[in-house]
This record gives structure tokens, C-alpha cells and sequence, in this order.
């Protein structure tokens, strides 16, 4: 998909995609072993979990405050 613009899901996706591939990650460490790991039962949670810890980890957490999460 070709877009003049890149949007926060797709650096965030980006990220993640690199992350996995990696065998120690230096962002997110709970999402373990790509090749070894299932389907959650609610991915739009899931990843709004990740999309948090990313950005808290990156220190860029206030500069997107339409990110809602549930805690749980």
C-alpha cells in the first residue's frame, strides 16, 4: 500500500516487525520467540498493549494521547 504520509500504526508495525526478527529485542521483550508463539484471542488488544510499550520505552508517549488502552 503506497501512502505520502506515514502513519503511527505503520512505524509502530515497523518496529515491531524488526523486534521480532531480533533473538534478544531491545523494546520489547515480552513478545518472546516469533516462531514459537500463538494467536491472542483479542489482537486489536494485543496490539494496542504493544503500541503503548513502545512508545513508553521510546519516550514518546505524550506526543500521541489518542492512545487508549485497557489495563488487564
Amino acid at each position: 500500500m503506497f501512502r505520502n504520509e506515514v502513519t503511527q500504526l505503520d512505524a509502530v508495525t515497523a518496529i515491531l516487525c524488526i523486534e521480532s526478527s531480533m533473538t534478544t529485542s531491545a523494546i520489547v521483550d515480552s513478545v518472546g520467540n516469533a516462531l514459537h508463539s500463538n494467536f491472542v484471542e483479542n489482537p486489536d488488544e494485543e496490539y494496542a498493549k504493544q503500541e503503548k510499550l513502545i512508545l513508553e520505552k521510546l519516550s514518546c508517549i505524550d506526543d500521541f494521547p489518542g492512545i487508549n488502552i485497557t489495563e488487564g
